[in-house]
């Protein structure tokens, strides 16, 4: 059996929007497993294939909103030497995401790491301006994600976030990209997004070609 994505060509080598539908398309088998094993009722499914196909317009808006922001946080990004992409519970694979991108297409180390543990080492790296990311996508997360937010701000991180509409975390960051939802369902693909651009931008200042990074070739290619 297969399952065709059908996100047309990727021309990139750093595949972007292949991963966003892949996160989609397994979000949706993932439904229908649980109902086939009686974990979610038929109105449970229903509700989420509703809540999927607001993903479109919802992907058009955080790219409308958020290019000029990302435009503006690659000017500084492309400086840096290195960066630290965190999360909880679900955001820890676009944490990981997000640095994959931009290690793979700006050549700067990015790290992502789960931010609970930041604590354990991770932290030894953090002087002032050091770019920290946070991603958060389940609210009851939010209060832990926050501590650690203010643990790296502490010393002198300049913090960086993604987070759903309506986040408490918005106070204490330095900037952020606010979710025009804040439906955990949809969270991980939408906030990846701004994260895909922040690389993309970050290898243009850069003088870099985003779709062609040295040393990466497609797996369809070569094996």
């Amino acid at each position: 059996m297969a399952v065709f994505t059908k996100a047309g060509p990727e021309i990139g080598v750093a595949a972007t929007k292949t991963f966003t539908v892949q996160l989609t398309a397994l979000t949706w088998i993932a439904f229908r497993l649980a109902e086939a094993r009686g974990k979610v009722g038929e109105g449970d499914v229903a509700s989420a294939l509703e809540r999927l196909r607001a993903l479109p317009s919802l992907a058009e808006e955080v790219l409308r909103m958020y290019d000029g922001w990302a435009r503006e946080l690659a000017r500084e990004l492309s400086v840096k030497q290195s960066a630290y992409y965190l999360g909880r519970g679900l955001a820890l694979p676009v944490a990981l995401e997000g640095a994959l991108k931009l290690k793979e297409i700006a050549y700067v180390h990015a790290e992502g790491y789960p931010a609970g543990e930041s604590k354990h080492g991770p932290i030894a790296l953090v002087e002032p301006g050091f770019p920290v990311v946070f991603i958060s996508v389940e609210d009851n997360l939010e209060k832990k994600l926050q501590g650690n937010v203010e643990e790296m701000k502490a010393r002198g991180a300049f913090t960086v976030g993604v987070v759903p509409l309506g986040s408490q975390l918005l106070e204490v960051l330095d900037t952020a990209v606010e979710l025009p939802s804040n439906d955990p369902l949809l969270a991980p693909v939408l906030g990846v997004i701004p994260l895909q651009l922040l690389a993309y931008y970050t290898a243009v200042e850069r003088g870099l070609d985003p779709d062609k990074p040295r040393n990466l070739a497609k797996t369809v290619t070569v094996e």
